[in-house]
């Protein structure tokens, strides 16, 4: 029974990281051949959030939020609401909506242009 239950969560977990990103799945299929899938999913996740990272990001995005929550409560309950739904962090979800007010209103050469001048940066 405990071989079955693996297996279906092997396969479970293999179509969902294949929706999302192909050569992951390879990799992901290609290591589970020597360790249980949920002995990797467990220790991925343990690695990654005790993974050091610079915090300018996340203080930058704190400070965003706070901006937009003293500006109007409504909009950044309804931010956090589509991140979560999406499955997405915040910061991803601020960077989509920048993305969609300077890149859905214009042509995608146009687009790409904006992206190289700020290349330098």
């Amino acid at each position: 029974m405990e071989d079955d239950s693996g297996d279906m969560f092997k396969y479970k977990l293999g179509k969902w990281v294949l929706s999302i990103d192909e050569c992951a799945f390879t990799d992901l299929m290609d290591l589970g051949k020597d360790k249980s899938m949920r002995q990797y999913l467990i220790e991925s996740i343990d690695k990654w959030v005790n993974k050091k990272e610079p915090l300018l990001t996340d203080e930058f995005i704190l400070e965003m939020c706070n901006i937009i929550k003293n500006e109007n409560e409504v909009l950044y309950d309804r931010l956090m609401k589509k991140c979560a739904l999406k499955g997405i962090s915040v910061g991803e979800g601020i960077f989509e909506s920048l993305n969609l007010l300077n890149c859905g209103m214009i042509s995608a050469q146009e687009c790409r242009q904006f992206e190289d001048d700020f290349s330098d940066v």
